[in-house]
């Protein structure tokens, strides 16, 4: 009988831990659905659209924005490229080479900007990636309660030594 109650005191000693472990502490779900600012600059610099890393980061409204204007002057830009290209096979004289001349002038114009909206996209998407992250965790933090990592007091760090004081 002694045995038997040391063994069931045992797995029920057991038992506790392991249901102790089974529950979650909010910094281990916090550490479990925390972002990265590296993989989502990393997915902001190799996807050729605009917006993934904030996509990633759950900003989905502005990561929207960025996708649709990455695309739609990404777009323009090669379709203007080919269409400069297709113009280039052609010889046209008279009236016809004052029409060429000025659909070569509109696609060079297409070309530009749509290159230079484009950059101007990834640029903006690979700066907001992340800020999105630490929104996005700074929210989490705050909806499971964890205690912020960095301390309340802004920290001021002074260095004593040597100076240098202009008097006039």
């Amino acid at each position: 009988m002694r045995t038997f109650a040391a063994t069931l005191l045992c797995l029920l000693l057991l038992a506790r831990r392991s249901v102790a472990e089974g529950i979650p502490t909010a910094a281990a779900l916090y550490q479990q659905q925390k972002k990265s600012v590296a993989l989502a600059v990393t997915l902001e610099a190799f996807c050729p659209i605009a917006g993934a890393g904030a996509l990633y980061a759950g900003e989905d409204d502005k990561a929207t924005v960025l996708a649709i204007i990455s695309t739609v002057s990404a777009g323009a830009a090669v379709g203007s490229l080919l269409y400069l290209i297709h113009l280039d096979h052609q010889s046209p004289t008279g009236v016809d080479h004052v029409v060429n001349d000025v659909e070569t002038g509109g696609a060079w114009t297409v070309l530009v900007a749509g290159g230079l909206i484009y950059l101007l996209t990834r640029i903006s998407g690979l700066s907001f990636a992340p800020d999105a992250v630490g929104t996005f965790n700074l929210d989490l933090q705050q909806r499971l309660g964890v205690p912020p990592t960095e301390p309340l007091v802004p920290f001021h760090a002074q260095i004593t030594g040597a100076s240098l004081i202009w008097r006039f």
